[in-house]
């Protein structure tokens, strides 16, 4: 059984205002759903290269001080918009990395932060955001520093697997719990480069009869759970990042979606094989919240 409390909004602080503005993203997404939040900072001290010295006690005690600073930080920052919102904090020692990874197989959802779009390709596949999101035992929202305000829809990749279907469920019940329609997005021929930045994407009709076939098929299950969920099915040429990256530049402003969320079918035990190209890109470019939805963590 989990020492964590559930069901609960997990959010990774560290003082850094990318920390903070996940932790208010995790504390309307607690709202939304009902829930209560859990706050966690990890005190890390890296190991030395003499280890057997270790730390001075009165380092060690300055960071849990300053530790302890941060959590109350965030937690008066949440209580200012919503000041009946059960929040709780912890306190780790761990590697970030490894205690968020551990608290999130308590939560219902993990919300982290992001320097903001385009900068995590360049960030070591080490880095908290990607082991947290290719490892998460639960959904995983990385939110950008300079996300755009936006009330458009919440955006889903399917491909027709059903390694695929916990994202799909989460894009519905995220649709429904804002109040927002649906977009649906299929990409067929990878190989194809459509080079989205420079011109929108588009698509013969008769090549993509096939594939309109299967995205209808697996959301029409969903659209019955969910009948107040307008969706709206797209079928693009081109690579899936590409094509999810391309609908949400292109479309009109009010079309341009509010939450973007992806499966994570990446092979093997290194970050950036287990996260997945797909997932890994979305999160490097895009400009609003990405959550990532692992098959055993839906």
């Amino acid at each position: 059984m989990s020492k964590y409390p559930r069901p609960t909004v997990l959010a990774g602080v560290d003082g850094s205002a990318q920390s903070i503005t996940a932790a208010r993203w995790a504390a309307d997404e607690a709202a939304r759903r009902r829930q209560s939040v859990l706050v966690l900072y990890s005190a890390h001290l890296p190991v030395t290269e003499y280890p057997s010295f270790g730390y001075p006690a009165e380092y060690i005690e300055s960071a849990e001080i300053n530790g302890r600073r941060v959590l109350d930080e965030a937690v008066q920052e949440i209580h200012r918009n919503y000041p009946d919102l059960e929040v709780s904090t912890a306190l780790t020692r761990s590697d970030p990395r490894l205690a968020l990874v551990d608290a999130s197989d308590g939560a219902a959802l993990t919300v982290i932060g992001s320097l903001g779009s385009g900068r995590l390709q360049e960030v070591l596949l080490g880095s908290v955001a990607l082991h947290v999101a290719a490892h998460g035992r639960s959904p995983v929202a990385v939110v950008p520093y300079d996300q755009d305000s936006r009330r458009g829809p919440v955006l889903v990749g399917v491909d027709g697997r059903r390694d695929s279907e916990a994202a799909v469920e989460f894009a519905f019940d995220e649709a429904a719990l804002r109040d927002v329609d649906l977009v649906a997005v299929m990409a067929f021929d990878s190989w194809a480069r459509q080079g989205f930045a420079r011109r929108p994407i588009s698509f013969d009709v008769t090549e993509a009869q096939e594939e309109h076939a299967v995205i209808s098929e697996q959301l029409a299950g969903w659209a019955e759970k969910y009948p107040d969920v307008r969706v709206h099915e797209h079928v693009f040429r081109g690579r899936p990042a590409e094509c999810l990256l391309g609908y949400a530049g292109h479309a009109p402003l009010a079309q341009q979606p509010q939450l973007i969320v992806v499966g994570s079918r990446g092979r093997g035990g290194l970050t950036g094989l287990l996260l997945g190209s797909t997932s890994h890109a979305v999160i490097a470019h895009a400009t609003c919240p990405v959550v990532v939805v692992r098959p055993s963590a839906g």
